[in-house]
């Protein structure tokens, strides 16, 4: 087994009662029952009309997260996706089921619907008043000619919570099965996957080739209906909703009020979901769709599944979808709506740190000429650099100087050249706004405290800078960055290439520019190879193992020694 393979199992047979035993555990309201695989609620109320749901496992925290007041009464587990036995239904149904019934809420899978089919039948016989919903949601398998019909999905939640709270409003079984009927017409769901899920003990669920993307998976690792190559997250969301407006289907519609649940399906970050959520509220306003609740999370996961699902449910005229969605539950994994949300308005806000405004005057050749230089020299670089840090750390490195470095050429023309200390301090602005991370305030640091100096060497111009100056300016900036930032010489980070680089300045204060440029070059390229041979004892770096950053140097004294080589050719070298 691979690292990649790994997962946080005991054994996969031992998974399914371990996590109800958890369930239970931290939430005393919800109690096994027996030895099955089922969780009931502790203080329903038998008079009232009683819920259930189940399936396989693998979809946490559905179907036993939503046990509780005003939701379901009970949920039944099978193995990781495949249907729990008709004897497992039954045994539940005749636990929960008083004089008032009981309502079976069935996702649309053959084994479900048989299993649950068989336990409803066999309830009957016994008697029991029992009456059952299929819930058919899908909405990307219009085209596919099947008996089985458009899969259950993420909707189901829906019928769980406007049933469960009709239910504990202490309506009739005939009244709750006719509002859940009339929940699953109007539901609809779309869903996409980047990867597969990856089933306990077994290989992932299908293939993905790299960069492709799967719309209209299901919940239980299977396959979609469309692959294609990747999209950004909105072309991603209008294709989602392209499917739920299809008049087959849901036929969503400009007018239409909705109930929206943006659900996670297990391995997607809570910052891709953030992307998701603004982008489907986008689509909302721009279509006219007004949404009086929004649900995002974990709600119906296909075990790690880096892939989202959409549910729209389209509210009735009435309003009792609503009102139900608002009644409260005590369901533990129920997370409560927000209130049609709207994209909100940004506050006005006026800057409380003041800027140096550039005040464009005649470009400087020589400097325009170096920061030319450094820009080309640090682009060339990215990817070398970003391929060091992963080795050492998260791998941007190179993406965070393309960014800054990109601003910095686009703002170059517009940058006042007058003197010195006023190019170091734009650049430090820029730098700040724009270079995030350790990095970004590392270099604004330096600087800030090298424009100081500068200042206080008699604010030269450019063309005035000497040797001796770029000592003082250089010293004043490692000074502030070793002060704030802890890293000395030593332990391998760009102060190994810098600090170097100031003594050769410092030796040769009086030498020509000519001379110093192409000693601080070689000073820099030693200083890089030099840190390949040190132990990390600073930055990300310092948390790995040292047998994995052994021989490797440290991206961020490499790109340090390449600004720094490419500032020295402009002066020892003629044809640039």
């Amino acid at each position: 087994m691979t690292s990649q393979d790994y997962q946080f199992y005991n054994t996969a047979t031992s998974s399914i009662q371990e996590n109800i035993s958890t369930l239970t555990t931290l939430h005393p309201s919800l109690q096994q029952l027996g030895d099955l695989p089922c969780v009931v609620h502790a203080a329903r109320d038998p008079r009232k009309v009683a819920l259930i749901c189940g399936g396989g496992s693998g979809h946490e925290p559905a179907h036993a997260g939503y046990v509780g007041q005003g939701m379901l009464s009970g949920a039944v587990a099978g193995n990781v996706f495949a249907s729990p036995s008709s004897s497992l239904v039954l045994e539940l149904i005749l636990e929960v089921t008083g004089e008032a019934g009981c309502l079976v809420i069935v996702k649309n899978y053959t084994g479900d619907c048989l299993n649950f089919g068989i336990a409803v039948e066999k309830a009957k016989k016994m008697g029991r008043k029992v009456e059952m919903v299929i819930c058919a949601d899908d909405t990307t398998l219009l085209n596919q000619d099947t008996l089985a019909g458009p899969r259950g999905l993420c909707g189901v939640l829906f019928v769980h919570k406007i049933a469960g709270a009709c239910a504990a409003q202490g309506h009739s079984l005939e009244t709750v099965y006719s509002v859940a009927q009339l929940v699953t017409k109007n539901i609809g769901t779309a869903g996409v996957a980047v990867s597969p899920c990856i089933p306990p003990g077994k290989p992932p669920s299908f293939t993905l080739p790299p960069n492709t993307m799967e719309f209209g998976i299901g919940i239980h690792g299977e396959a979609g209906v469309l692959q294609c190559g990747s999209v950004d997250c909105r072309s991603s969301v209008d294709k989602l909703f392209s499917y739920l407006c299809d008049a087959r289907g849901l036929g969503l519609k400009s007018g239409d009020d909705v109930a929206v649940i943006v659900n996670n399906l297990g391995g997607t970050s809570e910052l891709e979901m953030g992307v998701v959520c603004q982008e489907v509220l986008k689509w909302l306003e721009l279509h006219h769709v007004t949404c009086y609740q929004f649900y995002s999370g974990l709600y119906m996961t296909s075990l790690g599944m880096h892939g989202i699902s959409i549910s729209v449910l389209r509210l009735d005229q009435e309003g009792r979808f609503l009102e139900f969605l608002k009644y409260p539950t005590s369901a533990p994994h129920w997370k409560p709506g927000s209130y049609q949300p709207q994209i909100p308005p940004v506050m006005p806000h006026e800057p409380k740190v003041e800027r140096l405004v550039p005040k464009p005057g005649c470009p400087n050749e020589r400097i325009s000429k170096i920061l030319s230089t450094i820009y080309r020299d640090l682009l060339s670089k990215v990817s070398e650099l970003d391929e060091l840090d992963r080795q050492v750390g998260d791998g941007d490195c190179g993406s965070t100087v393309e960014g800054v470095v990109r601003e910095l050429e686009s703002r170059t023309s517009s940058l006042e050249f007058t003197t010195f200390s006023t190019v170091l301090t734009q650049l430090s602005d820029i730098v700040e706004e724009h270079m995030g991370g350790t990095s970004g305030a590392i270099y604004t640091i330096g600087l800030t405290a090298a424009a100081g100096q500068a200042k206080v060497s008699g604010d030269p111009s450019c063309e005035e800078v000497t040797v001796e100056v770029l000592a003082k300016c250089l010293e004043s900036a490692l000074g502030a960055v070793t002060r704030y930032g802890k890293a000395q010489e030593g332990d391998c980070t760009m102060l190994d290439v810098l600090y170097p680089v100031l003594r050769v300045l410092q030796l040769n204060s009086s030498a020509d520019m000519t001379t110093v440029t192409a000693l601080c070059s070689q000073a820099a390229d030693t200083g890089v190879m030099k840190t390949a041979t040190l132990k990390p004892r600073a930055g990300r770096a310092s948390y790995i193992r040292s047998e994995d950053t052994d021989t490797c140097s440290d991206p961020g004294a490499v790109a340090a020694a390449t600004w720094v080589k490419a500032i020295c050719k402009c002066f020892y070298l003629d044809d640039l």
